[in-house]
């Protein structure tokens, strides 16, 4: 939806929350107690009623929007101006197009919809032919000194790892340019885990990739798990590290991005938040041809689940 049109329609909160509720209605309820999806609305609650077990809910309720005492047009804008760019926005820039008085509500907000994001996208498995490797993300933790209370310190180098896989298909004979990689990215995940033991690499694997997917991956003996999960296991060992952005185009290439995406929205992201910012850049990776289109994407998965559990 274009910007204008969007603000013409959307700019007052009854017509956010109508909104809201069309949506709902052409994606159907769902009775949280007895799973019936026979609904009446209320009008003088605002509420349905499940005609089942007439156990009534909320508009908000299964949404990314539950428990949330924020307006719907503080809801619906903060979800637009996130389709707008794949670049995104920072918590205070977003704060500032709101109008809102207070960060912490629209910062809260936004990793509500970028674990949205997250859980849509784990619906899906990556097939055919993958390239698969590790990133290192700067983190920002607190750290103790004994007898003092705890500050932040912001830990330069690699500390928040992440396994990160990219689907690819052939180019076309005829659409090859010289110099370029001979394949063309499809889809993206990035997962953070604790450690690059073979258990953490297996349990990120078996979430990502598809039994019948080949998997290319370097040397590194931690990935010899993969042959028990995927079809196909090839094991490429780069002894020129100049050379591994060649070898695996996309996967770097992706890494490279997402620091360069994270370096220039924030001045540092904790780590236990991390993964929601992984979500958001794979979101709008896996959907970066949908243009305008991009919004009515990310409402299907703001009122498909609530934040707190994966979409239904």
């Amino acid at each position: 939806m274009k910007i204008g049109k969007f603000f013409t329609a959307y700019s007052t909160e009854d017509s956010c929350k109508l909104y809201f509720k069309q949506q709902r209605e052409a994606a159907g309820t769902v009775c949280g107690k007895c799973g019936g999806e026979a609904h009446y609305w209320i009008e003088s609650l605002n509420r349905w009623q499940c005609k089942k077990c007439r156990h009534s809910a909320t508009l908000k309720c299964g949404t990314v929007m539950g428990n949330s005492n924020l307006g719907y047009r503080v809801w619906l804008w903060p979800l637009y101006f996130m389709s707008l760019t794949k670049k995104g926005f920072s918590a205070l820039e977003l704060q500032r197009l709101v109008g809102h008085k207070r960060y912490e509500p629209i910062w809260g907000l936004m990793q509500k919809i970028r674990m949205a994001m997250g859980h849509r996208d784990d619906k899906y498995l990556l097939d055919g032919y993958i390239e698969m490797d590790e990133g290192f993300f700067e983190g920002h933790r607190k750290k103790r000194e004994e007898g003092l209370p705890s500050k932040p310190v912001k830990e330069l180098g690699r500390q928040v790892k992440a396994i990160v896989a990219v689907s690819t298909t052939p180019v076309g004979a005829g659409r090859y340019k010289k110099g370029r990689p001979v394949t063309k990215p499809g889809y993206l995940k990035m997962s953070v885990v604790q450690s690059l033991s073979k258990n953490d690499i297996g349990y990120e694997a078996r979430a990502m990739a598809g039994k019948g997917a080949t998997v290319t991956t370097d040397g590194k003996t931690s990935y010899g798990t993969l042959k028990d999960i995927c079809k196909l296991h090839v094991e490429i060992a780069v002894e020129d590290k100049t050379k591994v952005s060649k070898t695996f185009p996309w996967v770097h290439t992706a890494i490279s991005n997402a620091k360069k995406k994270l370096l220039g929205l924030h001045h540092h992201v904790k780590d236990i938040y991390m993964q929601n910012c992984l979500n958001e850049f794979c979101y709008k990776f896996n959907r970066r041809y949908f243009g305008i289109r991009l919004f009515d994407r990310l409402m299907v998965a703001a009122i498909s689940g609530a934040w707190f559990k994966a979409c239904t």
